[in-house]
């Protein structure tokens, strides 16, 4: 089921939230449309990447994807392995029921089918396994390979080629009545998200009813795009590794995935049995991904159930290719299809993902007397944000004025009509518009002059890199700002736990909590210097309680302060807590000197 949460506050603007130059633009209106959205009770469903791209001199007048055949040796050049059906045709009526018959057996319920655009192959073969499909009582859907690059309108009309073409048939996979499609990550980065949002928005105004979309992206950004995500290869992180490794590695990876897509996307996990391209000849073959007697396909079918994902998907049914077909095939028969058979129904049965939304709670949010005074007040945004603050003040229903690096260096912002600047993007800012570090001149001033500036970012060393070009080079201007931030590890495996320095401001976390255990450790803590007035608000420490830095704080800069949080810190329930205090403390607590001394 989908349903849209109203926004609070219509925000009605045009910002850049996640290219690292700032050039891209987001319809926020749009963009608020997707941050709402809620998808409840999403049935489970197990699918398999499938390729129509096979062709016989039979069927098809000539081979397709299959070169080298050698049917005495039962060898083909372009494939791993040896099909137990032979080289066979995608056309071919026989073929495709076959297909279908089996992956019934296997407790599959459908096919992801790639697609090339218009008039391809693989388009020239939906028809035949939708049909098949209806039969078989089966689905199928279409994963998106390629758009025309940096065309919106040109996938906007794929899109709906594949709708107004496909969409309506019994057999296409829908989700509450709308057709689902998925989209690779090749065609996701040929727009990039601020193009997919648009073909979602367009999409779903001219089609009746609107479509799921599934990314091939993990990330928080394409979830709130996207209704949904996943992945289709893992091959790059498990190859190589020992069946006990793939398994700790599935443990806490698939869990982070769900968490990623959050409780209102639909969240998707990828297993694979094995995976071997070495036999296309390419100049830099993918790691090999051993089957372990099919044990790596059983672990991950194991752990995927484990992580309580929307669906499960099978990289592949059919890629011949890259060795990770769990199609019969001579080398392994049917093996792979019974351990399907063995999960499937299992995962099934557990009903609808269990889905908390406590993050996007009203308690969670700014209330309502914050959001009013920071109306009235103005909070300006930098280009390039993308991280969990940003969104924060998005789904708070903040409004915001999105500057661009060219006015940030021409006027400058003006602590008086915008008395709180946000920056909540990466690594790369554009330091330099007309004159050498002219950016970095004006947020100096900005802050010296009275203003706020929020550092809320979406990577670990703010301001590190100048993207005024491809050829980004290293400028790390956090110091130049005011912040003495440093590197100090890229990962740690030792205990580690923040402590709340500032139990006044940051009412609601706890006194003490868990350093981060996976995703990105890089630790990039403010130290504070000789000179510097700092108001800690929380650090890390070691088991011996030895400091290892601040992961948030406030540094005053002549007139006025910068705030400063670890990005990390802003994730989850916790991050949304955190933030919540802050803007309260920024607001509320008055900025004079002996308020601050009794701070410290």
């Amino acid at each position: 089921m989908r349903v849209f949460a109203s926004a609070s506050v219509a925000v009605l603007l045009l910002l850049a939230p996640w290219p690292a130059s700032g050039q891209e633009s987001f319809d926020l209106a749009a963009l608020q449309e997707r941050v709402h959205l809620r998808w409840q009770k999403v049935p489970r469903q197990v699918l398999a990447f499938y390729y129509p791209w096979y062709g016989t001199p039979e069927v098809s007048g000539r081979w397709a994807h299959w070169s080298g055949v050698d049917l005495l040796r039962k060898r083909i050049a372009s494939s791993t392995h040896f099909p137990l059906l032979g080289p066979y045709d995608s056309l071919d009526p026989k073929v495709v029921d076959q297909h279908m018959e089996w992956a019934k057996q296997g407790g599959i319920d459908g096919f992801i089918s790639s697609w090339w655009g218009p008039n391809d192959r693989t388009d020239r073969a939906l028809p035949l396994l939708l049909d098949t499909a209806a039969r078989r009582g089966l689905k199928i859907t279409a994963y998106i390979e390629s758009v025309p690059r940096g065309s919106v309108e040109g996938a906007v009309k794929r899109v709906r080629y594949l709708l107004e073409r496909y969409g309506r048939h019994s057999a296409w996979l829908k989700l509450d009545g709308h057709p689902v499609l998925f989209v690779y990550v090749r065609a996701v980065n040929q727009i990039g998200l601020a193009g997919w949002l648009q073909v979602i928005a367009t999409v779903n105004e001219r089609y009746p009813g609107g479509a799921v979309f599934i990314a091939d992206q993990i990330s928080r950004p394409a979830a709130r795009i996207f209704d949904g995500i996943h992945t289709y290869n893992i091959t790059g992180q498990i190859a190589g590794k020992s069946l006990a490794e793939i398994e700790r590695w599935a443990e806490s990876t698939y869990p982070v995935q769900v968490r990623t897509a959050g409780p209102d996307r639909i969240a998707c996990v990828t297993i694979i049995p094995g995976y071997d391209d070495t036999k296309l000849g390419r100049p830099k073959p993918r790691p090999v991904t051993d089957r372990h007697d099919g044990g790596t396909y059983r672990v991950l079918w194991q752990q995927a159930i484990a992580a309580d994902p929307d669906w499960i998907l099978i990289t592949s049914w059919n890629e011949w290719h890259e060795g990770s077909e769990i199609e019969p095939s001579l080398e392994y028969g049917d093996r792979e299809l019974r351990t399907t058979s063995t999960f499937a129904p299992r995962f099934r049965a557990l009903g609808p993902r269990r889905r908390s939304r406590s993050t996007t709670g009203p308690s969670l949010l700014l209330p309502p007397r914050i959001k009013a005074k920071l109306a009235t007040a103005g909070v300006g945004l930098l280009p390039g944000a993308r991280s969990d603050a940003f969104w924060f003040l998005i789904e708070s229903g903040v409004p915001l004025t999105p500057l661009s690096w060219e006015t940030v260096a021409g006027s400058g912002p003006d602590p008086q009509s915008l008395p709180f600047l946000v920056y909540a993007g990466g690594e790369v800012y554009r330091a330099t518009v007309r004159k050498r570090n002219d950016v970095l001149a004006a947020l100096q001033e900005y802050v010296d002059h009275g203003g706020t500036l929020l550092v809320l970012p979406s990577g670990p060393m703010p301001f590190y890199y100048d993207g005024r070009s491809e050829r980004r080079h290293s400028v790390n201007h956090a110091r130049a700002l005011g912040l003495p931030l440093r590197v100090a590890w890229e990962q740690n495996d030792g205990v580690l736990r923040f402590r709340v320095r500032a139990p006044s401001i940051l009412t609601g976390l706890p006194e003490e909590f868990p350093f981060p255990r996976g995703g990105d450790r890089r630790w990039r803590p403010l130290v504070p210097t000789m000179d510097a007035d700092v108001l800690p608000l929380i650090e890390l420490i070691d088991e011996s309680g030895t400091s290892h830095g601040l992961g948030a704080a406030v540094v005053k800069r002549g007139r006025g302060r910068i705030v400063y949080v670890w990005f990390r810190l802003l994730e989850g329930d916790m991050g949304r807590v955190l933030q919540r205090d802050i803007w309260n403390y920024l607001i509320e607590k008055p900025d004079n000197e002996q308020a601050w001394r009794d701070q410290r």
